[in-house]
């Protein structure tokens, strides 16, 4: 199926697709990618902080709202991966699970997965 086949969901979900693979080297993906790089070294940098005691008492409030923010990011793209890994491949029978199954059984999709669980389970059994 063409791009002037699509309809506009499938547009957007397209597009959500290259720029979150890095399928389309254009300044959205690359911005992308250097976000959630940022964001990954911000969030090893915070858990070595936070592992300081003086730093934990004095910045707890700070540090909590660094990783709810960061967990809400990460959550977000996890399910614009599994949504957008739709469009992979060309329309077919059964195509747009293959791509998500392809992507939430990946090592990158298995590692933003096991990462905001454990956020999400401290929520349910506190």
């Amino acid at each position: 199926m063409n791009a002037l086949q699509l309809t506009p969901l499938q547009r957007l979900q397209r597009r959500t697709y290259e720029i979150l693979d890095g399928a389309v080297a254009d300044s959205k993906s690359k911005a992308c990618e250097i976000f959630i790089a940022v964001l990954v070294v911000a969030n090893v940098l915070a858990i070595i902080l936070e592992s300081v005691h003086e730093l934990h008492e004095a910045y707890e409030h700070y540090f909590h709202y660094f990783d709810l923010v960061s967990v809400m990011v990460f959550s977000v793209e996890f399910v614009l991966r599994v949504w957008s890994c739709g469009m992979k491949y060309d329309p077919a029978p059964g195509s747009a699970w293959q791509g998500r199954k392809e992507y939430v059984f990946s090592p990158f999709g298995l590692v933003d997965f096991f990462s905001t669980v454990p956020f999400y389970l401290q929520l349910i059994f506190p």
